[in-house]
């Protein structure tokens, strides 16, 4: 049988990730300056958080990406910006590129990195960069590589997101990934499901406050089911992301269909649950007073990294059913 619950050590970190994280990271800060998440996740990072995949021998804290998948969820809860995933896999390619001095600084946070993703055509996004950050490229096969300042062209766009700093330039020739097992799309799936969490929970706490016809308006059976849909849902995305993240620790034969099942299901469920939170929030959830148009610029930002969905359908038809292959007891 196996178990997808995390064990007690486990738990322990999720746990500091959350504490930390509600200290450090309220929905309010989106509406200030952006380049106070850069800070954020420099302080993160000095907290040992980007190293948690690395080997103690290389300065991280040796541990794995499930341990990474617990952190991914809890910085969606929390809408943490992508340097937090961009550093987490810059680190592991400057750990297997013998590039000491560079995981050293990112580490302990005085380098940052930006993500760039792929824009469909022969360019590039790249999201959030701030001075020395080194960017870091994901393409839509999870493949990832470092990319030079120098030949990326950019220029300033618009972002849907007023919180994120946006940059269009072209994808340098010859700039090809080192394919990364899925930790991408696992990592990014967490994610996912943590934004859908937010949104139930969000969701379900405005509906037990708001009064209508002389009670909450989660006695009414329309809201009522809205609320238990976002809360199946978000147990299936999280369960299925966790099952993914067991298959790529264990280097299971079936875990790249593992891994695009969970891209699958987290990106719908999060769709999902952050429509029915604007729509439980009533008139109110349309505006940019309520939280809740937070999580769904957010969402939006998040869904093309490591792949769209669409991208993860053709991925997940092309590979062989789950063969059966046991599992090892273990926690996640």
């Amino acid at each position: 049988m196996i178990d997808l619950l995390p064990d007690d050590e486990q738990q322990l970190l999720a746990d500091a990730f959350e504490e930390v994280l509600c200290e450090e990271a309220p929905l309010g800060r989106l509406r200030g300056d952006p380049a106070g998440e850069h800070a954020l996740i420099a302080r993160l990072a000095g907290l040992g958080w980007i190293g948690l995949g690395i080997a103690e021998e290389g300065g991280g804290l040796g541990l794995g990406v499930v341990e990474e998948t617990l952190l991914m969820r809890a910085a969606g809860h929390h809408l943490i910006g992508t340097g937090l995933l961009a550093g987490l896999l810059a680190a592991r390619l400057a750990a297997a590129e013998g590039s000491g001095e560079l995981l050293a600084a990112l580490l302990s946070g005085r380098k940052g990195a930006a993500l760039a993703i792929d824009d469909g055509a022969d360019g590039l996004y790249r999201i959030d960069h701030h001075e020395d950050d080194v960017t870091l490229f994901i393409d839509g096969t999870g493949a990832a590589a470092l990319l030079g300042e120098d030949a990326l062209d950019l220029s300033r766009t618009l972002a849907i997101d007023d919180a994120v700093r946006l940059e269009r330039g072209r994808r340098p020739i010859g700039s090809e990934g080192v394919p990364i097992g899925g930790r991408a799309a696992i990592l990014t799936s967490a994610y996912l499901t943590g934004i859908a969490q937010r949104a139930r929970d969000m969701a379900t706490a405005y509906a037990k406050e708001r009064q209508q016809f002389g009670q909450p308006i989660g006695a009414f059976q329309a809201i009522k089911h809205r609320c238990a849909d976002m809360a199946v849902g978000c147990e299936a995305a999280w369960s299925l992301t966790v099952f993914g993240a067991l298959a790529l620790a264990e280097e299971r034969p079936d875990a790249r269909f593992q891994i695009a099942a969970a891209r699958i299901v987290a990106s719908d469920v999060a769709l999902a649950a952050v429509r029915a939170n604007v729509q439980v929030h009533g008139g109110m959830g349309f505006t940019e007073e309520c939280d809740a148009q937070l999580l769904v610029k957010r969402l939006h930002l998040w869904l093309p990294i490591a792949g769209s969905p669409r991208q993860h359908r053709h991925a997940l038809l092309g590979e062989p059913p789950p063969s059966g292959v046991p599992m090892k007891e273990a926690a996640a």
